[in-house]
């Protein structure tokens, strides 16, 4: 029979959580229950807050006079861990639509809507979390076109310049294709398991 992993006290994997109009990052420390044969929260502890616009994650006090390594460093909350990168490198993935080929007459306000919706209800960090940060954001946007135009997916090319899409590049219905095709329905499956 194998034996619980044991993994250092400092050990944290990390979660978020929704409040009101707030979402929060806080780790948290399992450790194996030999009476009920499963694994348990052992510790949690808050880490700060989330904008789930960015991804930054502002750190709470307590938590940076416990980890002074953090301290002035830019964090952001991806696929659950805390991942430093700078302002640029997030404004430049924000802001790479390119100009070339994104219309001047940009309709914001369903797309718009719609990616709110999708990340405040983790509905994106979930696909990003299954299907990788780029393929999951792929998705979300091809959802969209689906529910606000509903044709045929090769014309989200031509229906991207004048939809607003943060992270997002028109796709060839080729690429669409090799895109869907990474789509594995056991992913899919294990993914709604684990959250219900």
């Amino acid at each position: 029979m194998a034996r619980p992993r044991t993994l250092p006290d400092d050990h944290f994997c990390f979660s978020t959580f929704r409040k009101g109009d707030s979402t929060y990052v806080y780790g948290y420390r399992n450790e194996w229950d030999p009476e009920k044969k499963q694994s348990r929260i052992a510790k949690r502890i808050y880490v700060g807050t989330l904008n789930e616009i960015t991804g930054r994650v502002k750190l709470g006090k307590k938590y940076l006079s416990n980890h002074p390594e953090y301290e002035g460093k830019t964090l952001y909350f991806e696929n659950r861990t805390l991942v430093e990168r700078s302002e640029q490198e997030v404004a430049a993935e924000v802001g790479q639509r390119e100009t070339s080929w994104a219309s001047n007459n940009l309709s914001y306000a369903a797309t718009w809507a719609l990616w709110q919706f999708a990340s405040k209800n983790r509905i994106l960090q979930n696909l990003q979390a299954v299907f990788g940060k780029q393929l999951g954001t792929n998705l979300l946007a091809l959802a969209i076109y689906q529910l606000l135009d509903g044709g045929a997916m090769n014309g989200y090319e031509d229906w991207l310049p004048d939809n607003w899409l943060p992270l997002s590049a028109p796709l060839s219905s080729q690429r669409i294709s090799e895109l869907l095709a990474q789509v594995d329905h056991g992913d899919m499956v294990k993914e709604a398991l684990q959250n219900t």
